[in-house]
Formats: C-alpha cells, sequence, structure tokens
C-alpha cells in the first residue's frame, strides 16, 4: 500500500536511475551500496515487480520502474512542499509559495508585486528562483514550483496561462550608432553588428535565430549574459549592441551613454504570462499570489 511506502526508499531508487548504479547512488546519499540495495529489493517485493535490470553496465529501470519513478517524483516535490508549508506554521507563517521568474519578469514590475503581496500578506512566504523562459514552464509543468512567470517566447502546453504583462523591446546601441537616432529600426538592421544576448537557452534566443534566417543573415553574438542590465552594460563599452526590454531606458540611457531604439518587428511587443498547473489545486496561499499578479496587470491587447 503507498501508505506504508517510505520516503528514503523511494529517493534512494531515483538516486540509483539519475546514477545509473547503485554504487554511485550510495556514494552521492552517504549511504552504504549494500544498504541501497536492500531498500530497492524491498520496494520491489512491496509492489512484486522488479523496478531495476542490474547488470555490469550498471542499474536501468524497467518499464514498471520508469512509471514509479514518474509517481515518485510527483510525491516527493509534493512531500517537500507539505514540509515547507508546515515549516511555516512553525516559525508563524502561514504559507510559502515556489516562484520561477525570467530575468524579463525580474528587471520589470514582477519585484514590485511580491513586495505589494508580501506587505498585504505578511505570514506568507515567497520562495523566488530566476530560470530561464523554457525551464520555467517545464519547472511548473514537473511540479517543481506552484508558479511561473515568463515571456511568451516558449512552449507553454499542458499549463494554465494567464496574462500578466506586455512590454516593448528596444535596441540597446551606443550613442554615436548610426541608428542611434532612428524613430524605430529592425531586428534585421542589427545584423551587420556584433550581438550582445541572454544565453542560448534563454527563450528569445530562438526568436532571434529565427528572424535572421527571414532576414536570411547570419548572427555574430559577441557576448551572452544572463541579464538584461549587463548587456547594456556591455553596449555602453563598445561590445555591439543588444536587445533589451524598452522599460530600462529610464534607468540606463543616461548613466551608461547609450541610445534606446524601439524595435518595429511584429514578435517586439511580447507578453509575459502567470502559470500554474491546476489554479484549482493550488494551496490557498499560492491562488492568493495568482489572484494578486492577475489584479495587478497592466496587460495591453
Amino acid at each position: 500500500m503507498v501508505r506504508d511506502f517510505d520516503p528514503v526508499s523511494i529517493r534512494l531508487f531515483l538516486a540509483t536511475l539519475e546514477e545509473g548504479s547503485i554504487a554511485k547512488a550510495a556514494a552521492r546519499e552517504n549511504i552504504v551500496p549494500s544498504a541501497v540495495s536492500k531498500r530497492i529489493s524491498e520496494l520491489e517485493s512491496q509492489l512484486r515487480v522488479p523496478l531495476l535490470e542490474r547488470g555490469a553496465k550498471g542499474a536501468q529501470a524497467t518499464p514498471a520502474g520508469l512509471a514509479l519513478a514518474h509517481h515518485a517524483r510527483h510525491l516527493l516535490q509534493t512531500m517537500d512542499r507539505m514540509q515547507r508549508e508546515m515549516a511555516g506554521y512553525v516559525e508563524g507563517v502561514r504559507g510559502v509559495i515556489k516562484v520561477l521568474a525570467s530575468v524579463t519578469s525580474l528587471s520589470g514590475e514582477l519585484p514590485l508585486d511580491i513586495l505589494r503581496f508580501r506587505a498585504d500578506r505578511p505570514q506568507i512566504e515567497v520562495d523566488l528562483e530566476e530560470r530561464v523562459t523554457p525551464a520555467i514552464y517545464r519547472g511548473v509543468r514537473e511540479g517543481l514550483a506552484d508558479v511561473g512567470v515568463a515571456s511568451e517566447f516558449a512552449s507553454h502546453e499542458g499549463l494554465q496561462v494567464f496574462p500578466y504583462r506586455r512590454y516593448a523591446l528596444a535596441a540597446v546601441l551606443p550613442s554615436g550608432h548610426p541608428r542611434a537616432q532612428a524613430r524605430s529600426v529592425a531586428y534585421a538592421e542589427l545584423l551587420d553588428d556584433d550581438l550582445v544576448e541572454l544565453g542560448r537557452d534563454s527563450g528569445i534566443t530562438q526568436v532571434f535565430d529565427e528572424a535572421a534566417r527571414e532576414a536570411r543573415a547570419s548572427r555574430t553574438v559577441r557576448a551572452r549574459v544572463s541579464s538584461f542590465e549587463t548587456i547594456c552594460t556591455l553596449v555602453g563599452r563598445g561590445m555591439g549592441v543588444g536587445v533589451v526590454p524598452l522599460y530600462l531606458k529610464a534607468s540606463k540611457e543616461s548613466a551608461l551613454d547609450v541610445r534606446f531604439v524601439p524595435l518595429s518587428d511584429a514578435w517586439a511587443q511580447p507578453r509575459s504570462f502567470i502559470a500554474v498547473r491546476d489554479l484549482d489545486a493550488l494551496p490557498l496561499a499560492a491562488q492568493a499570489f495568482v489572484a494578486h499578479l492577475r489584479a495587478s496587470s497592466v496587460a495591453i491587447d
């Protein structure tokens, strides 16, 4: 029966799959290999099916083992969230919300929205972590977070999404750039310059790749960085040109001697979304947080 499952045994089983051998799993979990083997054998006996194929090349999951791994990961994630919430009650905090957010969201209004939420509900903690957009949607889908906030530049299939913000993208250029005084610029017009961009795993990179293909031009990326603020800094130091949210203009243009020119491309006014697996199944604290973000939304269609 499920009520008899030992979470330690489940963790050791998952560690064995992830490491590919009982010995490596034992080393990772600081336990002797014989104890890991015994725990997994007990699981197999309890479920009455083999979970691992043990051989010279290590341990691989059987079909039943793969099915168990799928459910076990969700079970352990739920237990971890439960423990965090219960710990919060001990400390006087009534709820912990795990939130994954993109660099675009964290550079914009999300931090202020979180501060307002916490001011109204100090008994609720918000555990915030930055991820790239594809990893955010994947993390919410897999139950690693309660809420994700990210752009439309990745698939959110299988999730419930709600509009959060719409923002404009702009070229950030050195003040002496030939197009620095233009009213707008197409992305293709930047491809003769060296580019400063976010990492390859960011959602917007695929948009840039597609735009370059449509323009039948190549891209020369001089530097990849982790934030839009760093893109602005490197552009100001002559490393090339970049694309960032237009809302950074007020804080960066004069300070770094750069110019922000709105992009004219159809994709240059993207939306960001609030993403959840199932709103009705969220803890009440997380439901309240989603409601707060939706109420503060200034998305413009």
